[in-house]
């Protein structure tokens, strides 16, 4: 993935050479569609925030309106290639057409071939397969779309729903980091979940 010299925009550079292409954005599944906010999310968001499960969860934080309409303001003009911000997609239903989530892609290398994918559903949404069908989403993305080496995700060990939701995409848990953060003043452990490229592909032709 790279810059186009000329319109500034991301494309994927094939390794071999020839014409790049652009990238694959929105992202449609059979019931969701992934795409970048737009400034009439706000009510959606305001929505989302308000959900205190929710808002613990997001890989970002915004409180109130003026918070939200700053930072929608913002997230416009930033690309798959702006370096050191994470790239957040919202997670729409196709059925009422309104933003139930967000997932977020955090890369780790300067080549953008690795990174670290959050997923957080408003929870009017879970435990009802909308996660497992971001996640899938967000894999042929990274992999089929941007033709990424590896993708990794992270969740409390407690949180068992989100470690089945790593676990049914086809992520590997990697290990466990003991103790690592806090939660409430009480001491936490951090799993971590990782996929390759060629996994996914292997996965996808069985």
């Amino acid at each position: 993935m790279q810059e186009c010299f000329n319109c500034t925009e991301p494309i994927i550079v094939p390794n071999s050479g020839g014409e790049g292409r652009k990238i694959p954005l929105p992202i449609t599944t059979s019931r969701l569609t992934l795409r970048k906010f737009r400034g009439t999310d706000w009510k959606d968001l305001l929505q989302l925030f308000s959900d205190d499960e929710f808002f613990d969860a997001a890989p970002f934080k915004l409180d109130g309106e003026e918070q939200i309409a700053a930072w929608l303001e913002h997230d416009a003009v930033v690309k798959l290639t702006t370096p050191g911000v994470p790239f957040i997609l919202a997670v729409q239903s196709r059925e009422s057409a309104k933003a139930i989530g967000c997932l977020s892609l955090e890369f780790t290398d300067a080549s953008r071939l690795q990174a670290i994918l959050y997923i957080v559903l408003h929870h009017d949404f879970q435990r009802r397969g909308f996660g497992t069908e971001t996640a899938a989403g967000a894999l042929g993305f990274c992999f089929d779309g941007l033709s990424m080496h590896r993708v990794m995700g992270h969740s409390r060990s407690a949180n068992v729903p989100a470690c089945r939701l790593f676990e049914k995409a086809g992520m590997r848990r990697e290990g466990e980091f003991v103790r690592d953060h806090k939660v409430a003043d009480q001491w936490a452990n951090t799993v971590a979940y990782a996929i390759l490229r060629e996994e996914f592909k292997t996965a996808a032709a069985q």
